[in-house]
């Protein structure tokens, strides 16, 4: 037989559903790999197996990555080139500004003097931001919010003519007392929401 290529009688001659005229040894009966080694099952001859242990080793990493346009993720003037960089750059930007709000603004009641009055500032968070009387279109019905156990509070500022004794526990629960009725009927407390 040519080498290069077979003839017409040639290829008459073959068993047109065994190239190589074995009897057998092309049904495949079974394929199985054990995560190193892959094994073919044939009808009629023994099983055949490679290691394929050798190729199962990606250990590349983060920094080995790189990404399709360097790009500038924090604003130091320096293109970050792979995904280590980036997340790296990124990560200070995003852990601090992105956690810390500023809840919806709520009446306080401070016509009389008084003394341990209580504010759930969570509640007012959360009625105020699962019920929005505006939205967008398309826009969700309710805001995503919180649970209060997720979030720290703070009061930042509070009027000291006109309240006192301001505390907030880890629950969101505002106490305080009214020691003056503000001179012009307007004053402020200012409290932050920052996300654990």
């Amino acid at each position: 037989m040519n080498t290069t290529f077979a003839t017409d009688a040639e290829l008459a001659a073959l068993n047109t559903d065994d190239a190589d005229a074995v009897i057998g040894n092309e049904s495949v009966t079974g394929l199985t790999f054990d995560g190193t080694t892959l094994t073919l099952a044939q009808d009629g001859a023994a099983n055949e197996t490679v290691n394929l242990s050798s190729v199962n080793t990606d250990d590349q990493t983060a920094g080995e990555v790189n990404l399709v346009t360097a790009v500038d993720t924090d604003g130091d003037a320096a293109n970050e080139t792979t995904v280590e960089g980036a997340v790296q750059a990124m990560a200070p930007i995003v852990s601090k500004a992105a956690r810390i709000f500023y809840p919806p603004s709520i009446a306080v009641d401070a016509s009389t003097t008084g003394t341990g009055r209580i504010l759930n500032l969570y509640t007012e968070y959360t009625t105020q931001f699962g019920t929005p009387m505006v939205s967008s279109n398309l826009a969700p019905a309710a805001i995503p919010t919180y649970t209060n156990t997720e979030l720290y509070y703070y009061v930042t500022y509070y009027d000291n003519s006109v309240f006192a004794n301001v505390s907030v526990n880890e629950f969101g629960v505002m106490t305080y007392d009214v020691i003056a009725s503000p001179a012009d009927y307007n004053s402020l407390i200012n409290v932050v929401f920052v996300v654990k």
